[in-house]
């Protein structure tokens, strides 16, 4: 099932919404993992602490682990969290998995899932109350989530955007 866009193009109906949100959290997860290789290489490397508080560089190697994770993966269809949920991303110009230059285009828009929450709690001086962050980074998530019912197919902002689309793996394995 799809729905047509402005420019005649299928956007293909996203996986529900609850698979997609359990497939983040568990991506959450993973990413956590990452991050901790990654911080513990750059510790190995430099024996500089990986607090971003005391180095701009740990912020640099966090977001490129980030970065290579999510462009290598998405670039073959999927994460291993969205394969465990059976969920797919695509190209909605030619069907298959995006390329490099789109993913990172997902990747760059994909941040609008916490970052307006995190930009409007340090304009308002809140920036370092962790419950507060947490909050706000929750309530960002389910409100930019609960847009994907007025975008084509239910698909993410940052997908839309972005030219890319989630599919559903279980309808396309029958």
């Amino acid at each position: 099932m799809s729905e047509k866009n402005v420019g005649g193009t299928a956007t293909p109906m996203a996986p529900p919404l609850r698979r997609r949100l359990a497939a983040l959290l568990y991506e959450g997860l993973l990413v956590f993992g990452l991050l901790m290789a990654g911080g513990f290489a750059h510790y190995a490397i430099t024996r500089s602490s990986f607090d971003p508080q005391h180095s701009n560089a740990s912020g640099w190697v966090a977001l490129a682990v980030l970065t290579a994770y999510f462009g290598a993966c998405w670039t073959r269809g999927q994460t291993l969290a969205m394969k465990t949920w059976f969920i797919s991303v695509i190209d909605r110009q030619h069907g298959g998995p995006p390329g490099w230059p789109r993913a990172l285009l997902r990747f760059a828009l994909a941040w609008l899932l916490v970052l307006p929450a995190l930009g409007l709690l340090y304009a308002l001086g809140l920036g370092q109350e962790r419950k507060l962050i947490y909050l706000g980074v929750t309530l960002n998530v389910l409100v930019y989530a609960g847009l994907s019912w007025l975008l084509p197919g239910r698909q993410f902002l940052h997908d839309w955007l972005a030219g890319t689309a989630l599919i559903d793996q279980r309808n396309n394995a029958a």
